[in-house]
């Protein structure tokens, strides 16, 4: 190691409360090793809550979208009529109409996402009922594991950091009612008390 390194690995440990200071208390280091504990909880925790919360989530709402696929069937339309979109909302009404199995036309209400002219052919999602659905969501299981694996990182980083907070505030009244003794032991030596 050059010198350079030699001093910032020493300026570091210094900083951190890892050198041989006779000035640092036993708290200090107690609340030192508090921290690097805590940080390397949470470095274990992370990963282990991303497979396993995340994993399962995404594996119930696969198999629930999996499942909801099953109950319902694509098929092609044909739009009839388009009404004005709202300004507010991405989306186009429409009437279509489609056959069944049978050779049954059917006409219904229609939300498109794009931009659809009368005569056009859309994909549409019907029920077992045979009325039109929103289409399953390819999406949804990813979200759902991202957003609940979120809200459990989020949660063991509040316990976490609670846990280091209750733990500083002991360790700073230890250290006041130490720097009163102390103070106070002063006093008598020196003769002021």
């Amino acid at each position: 190691m050059s010198t350079g390194s030699v001093n910032m690995y020493r300026r570091t440990c210094r900083r951190v409360g890892l050198d041989r200071n006779p000035l640092r208390r036993r708290e200090d280091r107690v609340q030192t090793g508090f921290a690097v504990l805590l940080a390397v909880v949470f470095l274990i925790v992370v990963p282990v809550l991303a497979v396993t919360v995340g994993g399962r989530v995404y594996r119930v709402e696969t198999a629930a979208v999996q499942a909801e696929t099953a109950r319902l069937h694509q098929v092609d339309a044909t739009v009839i009529e388009t009404g004005k979109a709202p300004l507010y909302a991405p989306v186009v009404p429409a009437r279509v109409s489609w056959k069944d199995a049978d050779g049954v036309t059917h006409t219904g209400d229609y939300q498109s996402t794009t931009v659809v002219e009368p005569g056009s052919a859309v994909p549409i999602w019907l029920n077992e009922r045979g009325a039109i659905v929103e289409p399953p969501s390819s999406s949804q299981p990813a979200s759902k594991a991202v957003m609940l694996t979120a809200g459990a990182v989020l949660g063991v980083s509040i316990v976490l950091a609670g846990s280091y907070l209750l733990l500083c505030r002991g360790l700073d009244r230890r250290r006041l009612r130490r720097w009163e003794t102390e103070w106070v032991a002063a006093d008598l030596t020196w003769g002021h008390g």
